[in-house]
């Protein structure tokens, strides 16, 4: 995937000559696949796939892109590690991708839909799929999961902790 500079920074898109790629952020060939409607704004200096600087990206696109990105590291982190250290320093380099394509990544393990305009630009339909628990906030078919928006309001702690456990378990 090509970036396309504007001028001190980067926004993610494909170019001419990869347009069947989609535009990703992260690690190719992750088991964990993160779909959302609008990229962050890369600095031009960083690679869309690799050698990303987190503390960084999070500076340059502000409090809603931290809260994206804790998210993740929350789902993502080993047991025996720090969220907050893994987020700052492994996030989107070997386990995880964001996706802002209308399509599914065909590697990946588990795919976390985020937000009803993810579910409706990849053609999900939310009555197709089982609640994961009473609240029916996230809900699940096969090894796709439907999840609220990631922003602590949407998607607390408490539901982070059954999605983490239920894509921990079965990986």
């Amino acid at each position: 995937m090509d970036c396309k500079v504007t001028t001190s920074m980067t926004s993610i898109e494909t170019s001419p000559q990869t347009k069947s790629e989609p535009a990703t952020l992260g690690a190719p060939g992750a088991r964990l696949a993160l779909y959302l409607p609008t990229p962050p704004l890369i600095p031009a200096s960083e690679s869309c796939e690799t050698d990303l600087d987190i503390p960084g990206l999070i500076q340059h696109n502000g409090n809603h892109w931290r809260k994206i990105l804790s998210i993740l590291a929350k789902l993502a982190t080993p047991a025996d590690r720090r969220w907050q250290d893994y987020r700052d320093i492994e996030l989107l380099q070997r386990n995880e991708i964001i996706s802002f394509a209308d399509h599914l990544l065909s590697n990946a393990d588990w795919h976390l839909v985020a937000g009803k305009a993810s579910w409706q630009r990849l053609g999900f339909e939310p009555s197709n799929f089982s609640p994961l628990d009473d609240e029916g906030r996230v809900l699940v078919r096969d090894n796709v999961l439907l999840t609220p928006y990631p922003d602590y309001r949407q998607f607390p702690n408490r539901m982070v902790e059954q999605v983490r456990r239920l894509v921990k378990a079965e990986s």
